[in-house]
């Protein structure tokens, strides 16, 4: 192979390397975040991919990698098991959630849930909410905007 190719071929490589790197890092810039405080005392406002959610204050964002489903959850007690549902808020892409019920405010079917659940849509997303107190999942799912 001639010089000038293989120079061609390493600054290839190079590039594809940096890329890579880039995608991967750029891969969990997507999370909400923090926007600001509520207009609520004891609760915040936080944005993902453009939709803005209140929620409680003491609510912490779970790390979900490496679980089957990887999608966004703020929850009230985080717990050792980041990947089983506990109530909190989580995000799902409208175009691929599949509800069980209509949209609105539910009393829970399963034990081992929170109490009352429900979901809205905003955006391109389906904004999900379970909690044990009714009207923190109903504050949640009205401020999803």
């Amino acid at each position: 192979m001639s010089s000038p190719l293989r120079l061609l071929a390493l600054v290839s490589v190079c590039l594809l390397v940096l890329a890579g790197v880039w995608l991967w890092l750029a891969r969990d810039g997507g999370g909400a975040e923090v926007v600001d405080g509520s207009s609520h005392s004891g609760w915040m406002t936080i944005r993902y991919e453009g939709v803005r959610v209140d929620i409680p204050a003491s609510w912490e964002r779970v790390d979900r990698d490496g679980c089957e489903f990887e999608f966004e959850v703020w929850a009230p007690r985080p717990h050792s098991d980041s990947c089983t549902w506990a109530g909190g808020v989580a995000f799902y892409r409208s175009a691929t959630f599949d509800p069980a019920h209509e949209a609105g405010v539910r009393r829970a079917e399963s034990r081992g849930e929170p109490e009352w659940g429900g979901y809205t849509y905003a955006g391109d997303l389906a904004v999900y909410a379970s909690d044990d107190d009714r009207e923190i999942v109903l504050r949640v799912l009205q401020s999803a905007a």
